[in-house]
């Protein structure tokens, strides 16, 4: 073989090795836990999250956290190689920021935070798409240089007695309005009462939303029985008309036969 066709296998095979090591996935901080996607106003809630791979990207940096939580204490928690304790502290208040460096042996971070869901003060209540609040969210950040969020932030949904009881209620006449369509049945004016019923809840007025989809649901349950009877009564109809028809056949048939009879 011509040293020109070592050197063209040589090319091809330095190309073919860059686009494997390019195709393995390149491991990126990140950050993990179990958060909650609903909690009731007033409720204390509490999550640990774990930041691994923590220096993919830079040697030192900053990792910072916010929260929509109030009364809140998070533990920071980092841990060797060997899953032995490096360091630990605690910080209070909605953001808190930590320095991380690669030269202390750290290989893995954990997050506590413990918190109450805020009152109905700190949001706006909405339906559709429905009120959420940012229950932990983490950036990566280098001192003069950039901020990059890790991951996407962690949200949840907070709701009282009476605004689920109102959101329970939404949902079922809503079901109501399906079902009733899906078997043919007019459903404008439930859909209207279902309309009042979401912006009531939009409002913070549970207990006329609660009222509106009550009705809405009834509404729909209504429409669909009166179709049901318009059916019904179709039905009968036909067959009424058939049996008529059939009668008719039969007496003439009767006629013709008598006829046929007092000629022979």
């Amino acid at each position: 073989m011509s040293s020109s066709r070592y050197s063209e296998l040589g090319a091809v095979l330095a190309v073919v090795t860059l686009l494997a090591v390019a195709a393995v996935p390149v491991a990126a901080v990140s950050v993990d836990g179990d958060a909650p996607g609903e909690a009731q106003v007033g409720a204390q809630k509490s999550t640990t999250f774990e930041v691994t791979e923590p220096f993919s990207d830079y040697e030192e940096w900053t990792l910072r956290a916010q929260t929509d939580l109030t009364e809140v204490t998070w533990q920071v928690t980092t841990f060797d190689n060997a899953g032995n304790q490096v360091n630990e502290e605690t910080l209070t208040g909605q953001e808190m920021s930590y320095q991380l460096q690669a030269s202390s042996g750290v290989t893995r971070v954990e997050v506590g935070i413990q918190g109450t869901v805020p009152n109905t003060s700190a949001f706006e209540w909405s339906y559709d798409p429905e009120q959420t609040l940012t229950y932990a969210s983490f950036e990566q950040t280098q001192d003069g240089g950039s901020t990059n969020g890790i991951g996407e932030p962690f949200e949840f949904r907070p709701y009282t007695s009476d605004s689920q009881e109102a959101r329970d209620a939404i949902a079922a006449a809503s079901d109501a309005i399906d079902d009733a369509q899906n078997q043919g049945a007019s459903v404008s004016g439930a859909e209207g009462d279902l309309e009042d019923a979401v912006e009531f809840y939009n409002s913070g007025n549970f207990e006329q939303a609660v009222s509106n989809a009550e009705e809405a649901e009834s509404a729909a349950n209504s429409a669909v029985s009166s179709a049901e009877q318009t059916q019904l009564l179709l039905y009968a109809g036909v067959g009424l008309v058939v049996v008529l028809v059939l009668a008719g056949v039969g007496y003439w048939y009767l006629q013709q036969r008598d006829t046929y009879d007092k000629l022979g």
